[in-house]
């Protein structure tokens, strides 16, 4: 069993096909709230849902999580979930906590601004100016919390595997190109 782990840029749908590919696998789709949940259970209670994609502020950043701190908690609450089978991770680092894991791979999902504004759009009813918003917020958030907290820009192609384009190809398509990496790697 396979241990696939999904990052994306906001607006592409990632998570979605992260959790389509698990189920499509019979995997376990392990997100925010089964993470905070282990996070909880190892004494580091914290709220991940607005931690998710932003660096913390100057006090969070004396008073809050220390960094290590987090990436222990979801390492340990990550290998716990593959233990007990295939999982797909849906983000929070997992391509870097599990960077030398063998059985890994690690997958990221893009796509141009234009296409990831127009998906906002659609898929959340907002204005073109909101979503423009939305996007650039989540870009540069993301990449705050990325170096914060991991260290490393999660942008960085070399982190993955493979780097899929929204644009190039629809999550179905995706979710066949994964499968075919998972045989090519003889973890399927």
């Amino acid at each position: 069993m396979a241990v696939i782990t999904i990052s994306r840029q906001y607006g592409t749908g990632g998570m979605t096909m992260g959790n389509h590919l698990a189920d499509r696998l019979g995997y376990k789709f392990v997100f925010r709230e089964e993470l905070a949940r282990g996070c909880r259970e190892r004494g580091l209670d914290i709220d991940l849902d607005r931690m998710e994609g932003r660096a913390p502020n100057v006090i969070e950043r004396l008073f809050g999580v220390n960094p290590e701190t987090l990436r222990r908690s979801l390492k340990e609450t990550m290998e716990e979930a593959a233990r007990a089978g295939g999982i797909v991770i849906g983000g929070w680092g997992g391509q870097v906590l599990f960077k030398d894991r063998p059985d890994a791979l690690h997958v990221r999902v893009v796509g141009s601004k234009e296409a990831r504004i127009r998906q906002l759009m659609e898929s959340g009813g907002v204005s073109r100016s909101a979503a423009e918003s939305i996007t650039k917020s989540a870009d540069r958030d993301q990449k705050l919390f990325s170096e914060y907290f991991f260290e490393v820009d999660f942008a960085n192609p070399k982190l993955y595997h493979a780097v899929l384009n929204t644009e190039t190809f629809s999550h179905d398509g995706m979710i066949d190109l994964i499968l075919a990496m998972l045989r090519e790697k003889k973890l399927a």
